[in-house]
């Protein structure tokens, strides 16, 4: 028993002493989002539409924390705001006259964000090549559903409400609240700590409550940062 007490406490130790070696930099991140989602219904008896959604202009902020495994790999979480969403081009209906009229609807989805990505780097000039790929956690915070008349330029808004199931209520859009995907980031990093990344977001899970149809959504990014390195 003392020899087993005495083994689990050097295995102890060193995990401590490697840990507490690791090298540790915070830094800031934001940047431009091209923002869109996978939609499709089934109308009852029907078959499967698929909606014709474009990308909207977005954007994330946030931190990240660089914790350095190795010369070449990194564990690299962040907390961030990420605005998703899509625009839809469709036709309504005047309802005096009848006739088609040209409508742009557009969602904006913001949410708190928590990727967890592994990062692996190359030394190339006066900084790193870097790639990687991760999941990420994320939770609806605030949202609005726009739509504009593009022949009038009359605009409406309707409140997004993040949660798991509708109540019928008219003047608001349903969301769930909880998204989770992959981010597959690429970037560039100098010495000095400045750097530039783009990174391709997809989500896996349905965030619409509505039935019959489903929603996931997707982002490419494109960001600028700095990680806040000790002077050697």
């Amino acid at each position: 028993m003392k020899k087993h007490f005495i083994l689990l406490t050097a295995a102890l130790s060193f995990a401590f002493c490697s840990f507490a070696q690791t090298k540790v930099t915070f830094g800031l991140k934001a940047g431009f989002s091209g923002a869109n989602t996978n939609s499709k219904s089934v109308p009852p008896g029907g078959t499967e539409v698929k909606t014709d959604t474009k990308f909207r202009p977005s954007f994330h902020a946030g931190v990240i924390v660089d914790f350095a495994l190795a010369d070449y790999c990194s564990f690299q979480p962040g907390l961030f705001y990420s605005s998703k969403g899509a625009r839809i081009k469709a036709f309504g209906t005047d309802p005096n006259t009848g006739a088609q009229i040209p409508v742009t609807v557009s969602s904006h989805l913001n949410y708190l964000e928590v990727p967890l990505n592994l990062i692996y780097k190359a030394k190339v000039g006066k900084g790193k090549f870097f790639g990687g790929f991760g999941p990420y956690l994320a939770y609806g915070i605030a949202g609005k559903v726009k739509g504009k008349n593009e022949a009038s330029g009359l605009t409406t808004e309707i409140d997004v409400k993040f949660k798991n199931q509708t109540t019928g209520t008219a003047n608001a859009v349903y969301v769930k609240p909880f998204d989770l995907g992959i981010n597959i980031p690429v970037g560039y990093e100098l010495d000095m700590g400045l750097l530039f990344s783009a990174n391709f977001s997809l989500g896996l899970i349905n965030t619409s409550p509505y039935q019959n149809e489903t929603e996931k959504n997707y982002y490419l990014g494109l960001s600028v940062g700095y990680l806040f390195k000790k002077k050697k």
